[in-house]
């Protein structure tokens, strides 16, 4: 019932993922190559892409010769990191690729993480990540109050983090969210000064 698509797609990205490694394998074993045998380590090559700022997608687990597998990202590596950058399927994965998962530092100390709720209907499979653009809005569909990167997701929430002017204007409010397109979403226009609120709400962090 629409699952054997998915798991042949599986197989045909692991199948290229495994095809590289065994074209790496073999560099390697050329170039570090030698009479005895070599000690070898298990590394870690993508079997799907993988999007910056999310958790490490499916992978399949190969031997390399230690020497050249110091370049590359072993199994126990993977624990709590998500990746920094793209990583095509296919690829083996460098250390230099990889993030640490945890709440990125602030530029500002005083700026502040936002729990909001999610609407699961307003968010498309699977789901809200960590790293994923969201749109704060006052009403589902409504002008972006902020656009802000999602920073960790809990049931049912997800966090935001917000510089300290921006959190003063949103925390007192209950907001709808929701991934943004890629393309962005559209402001909401600039308060009167009148109103009290601090100018420039658009360009805040």
């Amino acid at each position: 019932m629409g699952t054997t698509p998915a798991q042949m797609s599986g197989q045909a990205r692991r199948f290229t993922a495994a095809a590289v490694i065994v074209v790496v394998v073999a560099l390697s074993v050329l170039l570090f190559g030698r009479s005895e045998p070599e000690t070898t380590v298990q590394v870690v090559a993508t079997a799907e892409d993988w999007s910056p700022g999310r958790e490490p997608g499916e992978y399949v687990m190969v031997e390399m010769p230690e020497e050249s597998a110091a370049l590359f990202v072993t199994p126990e590596q993977l624990a709590d990191r998500v990746p920094a950058v793209a990583v095509p399927a296919g690829t083996v994965v460098s250390a230099a690729l990889m993030a640490d998962s945890a709440v990125p530092a602030a530029s500002d100390l005083s700026a502040a993480l936002l729990a909001v709720a999610v609407d699961p209907s307003l968010w498309p499979e699977p789901g809200p990540r960590a790293g994923d653009a969201a749109v704060l809005a006052a009403e589902p569909g409504g002008c972006a109050a902020a656009v802000l990167p999602v920073v960790l997701v809990g049931e049912g929430t997800v966090v935001v983090e917000a510089g300290p002017r921006l959190a003063a204007v949103l925390g007192p409010t209950v907001w709808w969210i929701w991934e943004s397109p890629a393309a962005g979403w559209p402001g909401c226009p600039p308060a009167p000064p009148n109103e009290g609120e601090p100018d420039g709400v658009d360009d805040l962090g």
